[in-house]
């Protein structure tokens, strides 16, 4: 019995389980080695969801609820000598043509490993992360305020760190629930799991778990996730332009004028 557990210790399935339960084991890792035993066990869902975690979700997947958080807007400027930091603001006060576009949101699309970084190199206690165009629509805010004394020099997301070691929790977890399974289903003289207990283990941890509800495609996961510095547009932008690009079409090739008249209001909010 004791030459079985050690056996049964040195699996792959073992390996995932103890660095599951280890909160200081990078997830990526873990995430690479469920991707090989999703392709002993030939499990198209497990490989496709654990590739995505450590890679990153690409513009056709449809993206996990944790991994949509929390995220007002903050604008950082100078008025005179004076410089104000970390200034919440409303989307309502952007340019006309990216307010109606712009959530209080934003959908971490980037892998587990970028996301342990950004935790990591966060200002305090939250994680800014740039508007697309930033700099272009300030140069519009600040066009319509008038005034070369009072500028905004920064507007960004600004997203708690709590926010994202949560969506690392549900990570792990989801891992913790799928090893559960599994080593219910094996029995003890067992090393390796077979795919009809890989599928039913996948099934319990990534559909029918309240704390891992995931929706995957089909279609295998393509390309890198995108820099933490720039959200990753939503499933449908490959036929549509996305509002970035038609708003900077129609601020700047029709000109600021037409919509100066409607930021008055805008730089009459942060400037008073």
């Amino acid at each position: 019995m004791e030459d079985q557990m050690t056996e049964r210790s040195s699996t792959l399935l073992a390996e995932i389980e103890q660095d599951a339960l280890d909160d200081k084991a990078p997830l990526a890792s873990t995430l690479r080695k469920c991707i090989v035993l999703g392709g002993k066990a030939n499990s198209v869902e497990l490989r496709q969801w654990a590739t995505r975690e450590a890679r990153g979700y690409s513009r056709g997947d449809e993206l996990p609820d944790y991994r949509t958080v929390g995220a007002p807007l903050h604008i950082d400027a100078v008025a005179g000598y004076n410089q104000i930091k970390g200034q919440q603001i409303s989307p309502r006060s952007l340019p006309e043509g990216v307010r109606d576009d712009v959530r209080e949101l934003y959908d971490v699309r980037v892998g587990v490993g970028e996301i342990e970084a950004m935790i990591d190199a966060a200002e305090g206690t939250h994680v800014h992360l740039g508007l697309p165009m930033a700099m272009d629509v300030a140069a519009m805010m600040n066009q319509a305020n008038g005034d070369p004394y009072q500028q905004i020099t920064r507007i960004y997301w600004s997203v708690s760190t709590t926010s994202l070691r949560a969506i690392l929790d549900q990570v792990r977890t989801t891992l913790t629930e799928l090893v559960g399974e599994l080593r219910a289903a094996m029995p003890d003289e067992q090393e390796e799991p077979t795919p009809e207990q890989v599928g039913q283990a996948v099934t319990v941890a990534l559909h029918d778990s309240p704390n891992a509800t995931v929706h995957l495609n089909t279609a295998q996961s393509q390309g890198q996730g995108t820099s933490s510095a720039q959200p990753t547009p939503s499933a449908g932008e490959d036929e549509e332009e996305s509002f970035w690009v038609r708003n900077k079409k129609a601020a700047f090739i029709t000109g600021t004028v037409t919509v100066a008249a409607g930021l008055a209001t805008v730089a009459r909010l942060f400037w008073g």
